[in-house]
């Protein structure tokens, strides 16, 4: 076979390509490569001077230089031998320290705050003028009791219902501890803010419910709705566990729905059963609440929450009620407000709940609270004189109605001293429990509670356009959630600092 020579020109043209091709090969592995390199370390730079807030020009974060990498020390791979006599780089991240806050403020230890109960686990007797209906009345009155922490403030909210007359077998005890079952197992100590002592209300003949998880007030107050649907419960009653009541002993005045001329004294469950039948009258408006000293006790219309889209979780704790009870109050509903007793808002426990039911030898007192007048007072010898002949009557017979009433008012003048700063504080008050189940330490859930209100406000004022309860004053209505205009300079502050926050939702004052 003849093998034809290439011509000329063809060779030609393939040493110039090749020669093209090696060039560009030339240019990238030597020029581009080592440039995009140095282009990426500039980014990084930039990239971090930006992320911690800082200014990303050259000027002002020219890149670090390398510091100098010797060979590995022996034994330690990757680990690099610095130079001798070189000391370390200003830019060292120093060792971490933890710094401590002070020491949290002291209380002194829980006692059993109804050593009666304790040593007799029985019912303890309630005043024949007190006792419940017999039979029970016709309609359904289940009262809700909420509870989180401080167990003598509970025992004492419910003692306070039963000894007044409230059916035992009515109250609904819904533990919202977060603990699942550490209380019912008894695994939790009365130290623990969150202990529970199921066997005395067990005793006591009230009902036990337990939320699935720790809920916030207003997920509760949906548990409360929930509960009642699951039930057929068209009413229902719910209290705060802070609170003491008591049956008016010397009211004469003419309670709706009670025959006086038969019986001329009612307890706080029969007037109040008598408010719930009087609203559902034929000629009565459509309600959804009625206020007992507002909502310290509290009367619900189910359907009506319903009706309205229940309780907004995005709005945890304050200004929850101020949403729920002005969406009612837009959609029509009458909300009116009476008494059925005494209802006190208190923030200690007596020193023996058993003074609730008259037992002889038990006083009723309470921590800071043994005297009412400073000793300068003019009526300081006269009052020591009376307090001195009625522990007398109390060793013989038990409390009088007077004293008890007398004591409660002190309890809620000192919740509000100082215009209420240190109301909240018995929520903290138990130390104890550190190795028990589901511990939390009360100072850290305090706070992150305290986060939870400050940011359900924030909802509360981005919603309405305003930070306060007092919208009816400015003339908001239900169909302006989520569509007005903030009305304060949101630089100047979050919707949860300044505003009307002391306002109420009825428009009244601080």
């Amino acid at each position: 076979m003849l093998v034809r020579p290439i011509p000329g020109r063809l060779v030609s043209m393939l040493t110039r390509y090749v020669a093209v091709i090696l060039a560009a090969l030339l240019v990238f592995y030597v020029v581009r490569e080592p440039v995009n390199v140095a282009v990426s370390h500039l980014h990084g730079h930039r990239d971090a001077a930006a992320a911690d807030g800082g200014a990303t020009s050259n000027q002002a974060n020219p890149p670090k230089v390398l510091p100098f990498v010797g060979p590995e020390q022996p034994g330690v791979p990757g680990a690099a031998a610095k130079p001798e006599g070189q000391t370390p780089m200003s830019d060292e991240i120093p060792p971490y320290k933890k710094l401590y806050k002070p020491e949290p403020q002291k209380f002194e230890a829980i006692q059993e705050p109804f050593p009666w109960l304790t040593h007799n686990n029985k019912m303890p007797p309630v005043l024949d003028n007190n006792l419940p209906p017999e039979p029970h009345v016709p309609e359904p009155t289940p009262l809700f009791i909420g509870f989180t922490r401080n167990w003598p403030m509970l025992l004492q909210c419910v003692s306070s219902y039963i000894a007044a007359g409230w059916p035992p077998a009515d109250i609904y005890i819904v533990e919202n501890t977060g603990t699942f079952r550490s209380n019912k197992e008894q695994e939790l100590t009365l130290q623990n803010p969150f202990y529970m002592n199921h066997t005395q209300l067990d005793i006591l003949g009230v009902h036990i419910l337990q939320t699935p998880t720790l809920l916030s007030f207003a997920q509760l107050q949906n548990y409360f709705l929930h509960t009642a649907l699951q039930r057929g419960w068209p009413h229902f009653f719910w209290s705060h566990q802070d609170v003491l009541v008591f049956s008016d002993e010397e009211v004469r005045k003419k309670d709706r729905d009670h025959d006086h001329e038969q019986d001329p004294y009612a307890t706080l469950y029969e007037r109040a059963v008598g408010l719930m039948r009087y609203l559902g009258g034929d000629d009565k408006p459509p309600w959804a609440t009625h206020f007992f000293a507002y909502d310290h006790l509290t009367l619900v219309n189910r359907d009506a929450y319903i009706d309205v889209g229940a309780w907004d979780t995005h709005i945890p704790f304050y200004a929850s009620d101020c949403d729920m009870y002005l969406r009612l109050h837009w959609a029509g509903y009458w909300q009116p407000q009476s008494e059925a007793g005494l209802i006190f808002d208190v923030s200690a426990p007596l020193d023996d709940v058993g003074a609730l039911f008259r037992f002889p030898g038990i006083h009723a007192t309470f921590a800071g609270g043994k005297t009412g007048l400073d000793p300068a007072h003019a009526m300081y010898e006269a009052e020591v004189e009376r307090e001195r002949d009625l522990a007398a009557w109390v060793d013989r017979e038990g409390e009088t109605f007077q004293h008890l009433v007398h004591i409660a008012q002190r309890m809620q003048e000192a919740k509000w001293a100082d215009q209420g700063v240190f109301r909240n504080t018995w929520q903290a008050r138990q130390r104890g429990g550190h190795e028990e189940p589901f511990y939390r330490d009360p100072d850290g859930f305090s706070a992150g509670l305290d986060t939870m209100i400050e940011a359900g406000r924030r909802v509360f004022a981005d919603k309405w356009g305003h930070r306060g309860c007092d919208l009816l004053d400015l003339g908001v209505e239900a169909e302006d959630a989520w569509r007005l205009e903030r009305d304060w300079d949101i630089s100047e502050g979050p919707g949860s600092e300044g505003g009307s926050w002391g306002k109420d939702w009825m428009g009244g004052g601080d």
